[in-house]
């Protein structure tokens, strides 16, 4: 009972709390830069007043839409009302590949499916015809993760692709998962499902800076927040990336980690080891394949 007393509030704050961390926005210029709708603020810094009560999960709430109109690009954002979660790359790889070849997954459903998704009254199947799951042909793979950390799940809407990881002694309980979200020492990498030219991208991630954070490079945007922790955003490959650090607090609220695998917190030019990806093309069933016996390999 308590496990799902538990469950149930986290379920409750991971919806409650989706809304804090999203900003919108909107522009209507001549340009093509300026005439995009924006369908959320992602560069991880809350409004003062949402400091209080505010985690900045980014789940996404938004679907996005780009599409031309009068010589102008326009993206727009509407609900989004599915989700899917898997509990490791290969859950994901394998659910993908069955879905394209048109088979069945419902027995792939894994664990955070069952604990964060919308429950019994749809299927896997339905969720991965909800968020256009095969409409993927790219998965970016984080790689420059911190060793200490492992991971926790992958969420996949139609708007973006999210892995969250965690220290594994913050994943023994239900409690502990509660006690890292609170603390904010989660990292999470995610990139959005947009199809857009670079410049038009990059041009919405500066508007939607504020003049907040500094760019490194010419091209991620860093932001240091004294209550999220350090964020990095930007744009490659007709994509758009994001990557949240933990902020490396105790139960107390205290930080406590000048240092994250070896890399200093101080410096934002080391950090950028972090932002590393590989690039998996969905569409390569032998590239796919092959990535998955060597995960399961790699586990035995």
């Amino acid at each position: 009972m308590k496990r799902l007393f538990t469950i149930g509030a986290i379920l409750f704050l991971l919806v409650m709390l989706v809304g804090c961390r999203q900003y919108d926005a909107a522009a209507n210029e001549a340009s093509v830069a300026d005439s995009v709708e924006e369908e959320s603020h992602s560069a991880y810094y809350p409004d003062e007043e949402e400091h209080e009560g505010c985690h900045h999960f980014h789940e996404e709430e938004h679907e996005v839409h780009a599409y031309e109109q009068e010589d102008s690009t326009r993206i727009e954002a509407s609900w989004v009302v599915d989700q899917m979660w898997f509990s490791s790359i290969e859950d994901f790889l394998n659910a993908y590949v069955t879905t394209d070849a048109g088979g069945e997954i419902d027995h792939l459903e894994s664990e955070w499916q069952a604990q964060f998704g919308r429950g019994e009254h749809i299927t896997f199947a339905e969720s991965a015809a909800k968020v256009n799951f095969t409409s993927l042909e790219h998965v970016y793979l984080p790689v420059g993760i911190p060793d200490e950390l492992e991971l926790f799940s992958i969420m996949v809407n139609e708007g973006v692709v999210e892995f969250t990881f965690m220290h594994p002694e913050d994943m023994i309980s239900d409690d502990a998962v509660w006690d890292a979200y609170r603390n904010f020492r989660e990292l999470r990498f995610g990139f959005r499902r947009w199809d857009e030219d670079d410049s038009v991208l990059f041009d919405i991630l500066m508007e939607q800076s504020r003049e907040h954070g500094a760019l490194i490079d010419g091209k991620y945007l860093f932001i240091e927040d004294e209550w999220v922790g350090h964020t990095f955003d930007w744009v490659s490959n007709r994509t758009r990336f994001w990557l949240q650090l933990p902020a490396g607090r105790n139960a107390a609220g205290e930080r406590v980690e000048s240092e994250r695998g070896g890399v200093s917190l101080d410096d934002p030019h080391a950090m950028l080891s972090f932002t590393e990806t590989v690039t998996l093309n969905l569409q390569d069933t032998h590239a796919v394949e092959t990535m998955i016996e060597e995960l399961e390999a790699a586990k035995r």
